[in-house]
């Protein structure tokens, strides 16, 4: 698959750090984030399509030295935009990009990446995942098969939405190019995503993942990278590598539990549960809920309800700079089996727990490292769907009246716990 790096930006926002050279040039760990990206691409293409402006010496004086690599310049006497330079691509012999964006620091297994854009027959799959800041990224909204339904742009009003958002790295097929308007210089995000995503018969996938991949494109973010760069939470950022995660219920440990209530709300959160999910998020763990919803079985709400309230759920975290790699749900009854609208996610009530088909499920899909994992609940059946996975169980809350159990007054005081230790 050929390789296109967007490398043509002003970088206003890190300029300060930057000198008014490419963010690209920015070091990480004594290497330029345009060296890591070529490390990292090098294994799909050794030929790189780089966009940059015309007169750039700094990028070709930076990879003079790299003899292991054909590259071929896009040069923009003026500015294009992060769609507008991909016109250029129509004079190659091309079948399907792969487009990075300069600013990205990324730890990815792209050959999986590339995998699920063939299975889907996708025209563009967008590499997306949850960040501590959808309040200025673009984010969208998926269907069950993961195709994309709805976008929202960064600068657009936008409130509960979710938390999907776009990474800065895609795969587009050469054909939708000529939907690139006559206009020079068009925006990926503004002009162009918006464009073609009214278009019926252009399938468009986001493949969500829990891999390391941050912009670079403020002084916090870039200050931030350097420090994870020589920790596991980058290191480790590869779906192939191994990662622990903190597995958390949802009533009753995030939320508040009200047994009088038919349906818990996912809005209302327990002191201390933004705090606790980013310092989760900080560690280089993975943060995942685990939670049963039998009140789509019982008739309480319905699919859709659920779904919109997930979103919200991800939304308000993530105005907190909190996030959740990923939400299992099990909203079957053991009582009334599947009917209705739960056939459509095929879920079985061996997902549901005291049972730990979700917790499972979760460990395959994330690559979890399960000795070093832990479900924090505050019932019971989380405390059997944990010693069935084998992994470490703790208590917040009174609900278990056992002896032997770690127990703490709420998730805070727990994930201070595990973190201090």
């Amino acid at each position: 698959m050929d390789v296109l790096i967007l490398a043509g930006g002003d970088g206003k926002r890190i300029k300060s750090l930057s000198k008014n050279k490419q963010k690209s040039l920015l070091k990480i760990n004594n290497k330029t984030l345009l060296k890591h990206q070529i490390t990292k691409i090098s294994k799909i293409n050794k030929k790189i399509f780089l966009s940059i402006k015309e007169n750039d010496k700094n990028i070709f004086n930076e990879l003079k030295s790299i003899k292991k690599n054909k590259f071929i310049f896009i040069k923009e006497s003026k500015k294009l935009g992060t769609a507008g330079c991909l016109k250029a691509l129509k004079n190659y012999k091309i079948k399907d990009i792969l487009v990075i964006y300069s600013d990205i620091l990324f730890n990815i297994d792209l050959k999986k990446f590339i995998k699920f854009h063939n299975f889907k027959k996708s025209d563009l799959t967008l590499f997306t995942h949850p960040n501590n800041h959808p309040h200025d990224s673009d984010i969208v909204e998926v269907n069950a098969n993961s195709r994309v339904t709805n976008f929202h742009n960064k600068y657009s009003k936008k409130k509960y939405v979710g938390n999907l958002c776009l990474s800065g790295i895609y795969i587009i097929k050469k054909k939708l190019l000529r939907y690139l308007g006559k206009k020079d210089y068009q925006d990926f995000s503004k002009n162009f995503l918006p464009k073609i995503l009214k278009k019926k018969n252009i399938k468009i996938f986001s493949y969500k993942s829990r891999e390391y991949a941050k912009d670079i494109g403020t002084p916090y973010r870039y200050k931030t990278a350097i420090k994870e760069f020589n920790t596991d939470k980058f290191k480790k950022g590869n779906l192939n590598s191994k990662i622990p995660a903190v597995f958390l219920d949802k009533d009753g440990v995030i939320n508040p539990d009200k047994y009088n209530y038919k349906y818990q709300s996912p809005h209302k959160f327990i002191n201390g549960t933004f705090e606790a999910i980013k310092k989760i998020n900080d560690k280089g763990f993975l943060a995942v809920l685990i939670t049963n919803q039998p009140a789509v079985a019982k008739g309480f709400i319905s699919i859709n309800k659920l779904m919109k309230d997930f979103k919200k759920l991800e939304s308000l975290l993530g105005y907190k700079g909190s996030y959740l790699d990923m939400i299992y749900y099990c909203p079957c009854h053991p009582e009334k089996g599947h009917k209705g609208e739960i056939k459509k996610f095929k879920r079985t009530c061996s997902w549901r727990k005291p049972n730990n088909g979700m917790l499972l499920r979760a460990i395959s899909d994330l690559n979890i490292n399960k000795k070093k994992s832990f479900m924090i609940g505050d019932t019971v059946n989380d405390l059997i769907a944990a010693k069935k996975t084998k992994i470490k169980f703790i208590q917040v809350g009174e609900k278990i009246k056992l002896n032997n159990i770690i127990k703490y007054k709420n998730l805070k005081d727990a994930i201070d716990s595990i973190f201090k230790n």
